[in-house]
């Protein structure tokens, strides 16, 4: 794994480093509507954040995260997730880079803030069903697949969950 990962504010000049991102076939496949996530990063919803994920200093990914309301949670059909969960969305977008051990650092130091507020009781991604690599990659970090999915524009998905409650 990579030493020195961390996580630095994401601002408006970035925002053509992950249009970069979102086009790189390793990205690409599982991004279907890359100016939607442009348009999200550059203005980030009430309750949204983003953040760079770097090596040594040196910029390789991107990482967002948003508080989920109860009326999304329930228009989707996602009755069991509590209220005050997180969706978190994770990118590697250096090829170099992809496959060392990053991202799950750098999710468990985003999950590390999350702990610390104490106002968050679960974490969510979604990926896709064939993308064995990010599954692999969030299960080293303690997500769990909740239940198979089909947000639209994405095909099948895993809900994977991350809980701070030992029961849930």
């Amino acid at each position: 794994m990579e030493a020195d990962v961390t996580l630095i504010p994401f601002s408006s000049t970035e925002v053509t480093l992950l249009r970069r991102w979102l086009v790189t076939p390793h990205v690409a496949a599982w991004y279907p509507d890359p100016e939607d996530h442009i348009e999200w990063a550059a203005n980030p919803p009430l309750g949204g954040d983003r953040a760079l994920i770097t090596v040594g200093g040196q910029i390789v990914g991107y990482v967002r995260w948003q508080a989920v309301s109860r009326e999304i949670l329930d228009s989707v059909g996602l009755h069991e997730i509590p209220t005050g969960s997180v969706d978190v969305d994770i990118l590697i977008g250096e090829p170099e880079f992809v496959g060392r051990g990053i991202g799950p650092k750098a999710l468990l130091l985003l999950l590390s803030q999350f702990r610390q507020r104490r106002d968050v009781p679960l974490v969510g991604l979604t990926t896709s069903v064939q993308n064995l690599f990010a599954q692999r990659a969030y299960t080293k970090v303690g997500f769990r697949v909740l239940r198979e999915y089909s947000p639209p524009g994405y095909g099948r998905c895993y809900l994977m969950v991350y809980s701070f409650n030992e029961d849930a």
